[in-house]
């Protein structure tokens, strides 16, 4: 009986020992599973971490290149500033001969330089196109017009004007920010005068890139004398100035478009070299100036824009 029992219990025992290594060649495998299933997927998330490195590099590479054909670009655009500066360098140079042969009876060439005060304004671009069509340059002495309180649609035709002046070839003249005569105005001290030239400087330099050589003074330099040292502080500036020695009158009365044209044309006589006042914001000037270009034209003018070593500057 003992024996039967001891048979039994080695049996038992078998059996156990059986299935406990049954169990764990089973664990063994859906452990075996799970960790082959985990390693799949830890290589594909290798292979996706590899597939965005190598992306991330495609995009550094793609940026170096954007980056090395934005450079490329900035020093071509380099080149072509370098180039139109060069090439207006010698456009007025060759203008200052021809002025100094004009006025040394060594040319019997005639020169014009249209000019127009006060502006931009509304009616500015009309100027532009006449000139345009008729391929005339001419100098804009220009306030400052566009403000952070001024109307956006307003400020957006002035940026226009501002800029197609420059685009067009035109001169781009400072005649000071506010334009503001009168006892609280811009001749009551040297100081205030020249913050409100400078002002508009950095404005147009600022906002169009654009730096100005010539200026007007408001009223002209009859009305600047009040301040004895203003002549001497512009030039310290970099500016030199100019009058005119001609004008339609559109800034002292309304008169009619042949009136416009009867005042520059019959006040010729005698002058080589002519300064024309006039001021874009006049309707009837708008109509007489095409007349005004013929009328000089015939007369034998040539009209150029004015610049900084003019002889009409000083």
């Amino acid at each position: 009986m003992e024996k039967k029992t001891k048979n039994v219990r080695r049996g038992i025992a078998l059996i156990l020992i059986v299935s406990i290594f049954a169990v764990l060649i089973m664990i063994s495998g859906i452990m075996g599973f799970f960790f082959t299933k985990e390693n799949q997927k830890m290589q594909e998330e290798i292979v996706k971490m590899d597939e965005m490195i190598e992306d991330k590099r495609l995009q550094q590479k793609n940026k170096e290149a954007e980056i090395v054909e934005l450079e490329e670009e900035c020093q071509d655009y380099n080149d072509v500033f370098l180039q139109l500066e060069r090439t207006k360098e010698a456009y007025f140079s060759s203008a200052a001969k021809l002025e100094k042969q004009i006025r040394n009876g060594e040319n019997d060439a005639k020169i014009a330089y249209l000019t127009f005060d006060d502006g931009p304004y509304l009616l500015s671009e009309s100027f532009l196109d006449i000139l345009e069509d008729y391929d005339v340059p001419a100098t804009f002495f220009c306030l400052m017009k566009c403000s952070e309180t001024g109307y956006a649609e307003q400020n957006e035709a002035y940026d226009r004007t501002y800029k197609r002046i420059i685009e067009d070839g035109h001169t781009l003249g400072n005649h000071t920010a506010s334009h503001k005569l009168g006892e609280e105005g811009i001749y009551q001290s040297l100081e205030v005068f020249m913050d409100d030239l400078l002002r508009n400087r950095k404005f147009i330099y600022d906002r169009y890139g654009y730096t100005t050589e010539v200026m007007r003074f408001p009223g002209g330099t009859g009305t600047a004398y009040r301040i004895p040292e203003v002549k001497e502080e512009v030039h310290q500036e970099g500016y030199t100035y100019v009058d005119w020695n001609s004008m339609t009158g559109d800034g002292k009365s309304v008169l009619s478009p042949e009136e416009y044209v009867s005042n520059v044309l019959n006040d010729t006589e005698g002058k080589d070299i002519l300064v024309v006042l006039m001021h874009d914001y006049s309707r009837n000037t708008l109509i007489a100036l095409p007349d005004i270009i013929e009328g000089l034209h015939t007369q034998g003018y040539i009209f150029l824009p004015l610049f900084h070593d003019s002889v009409m500057c000083h």
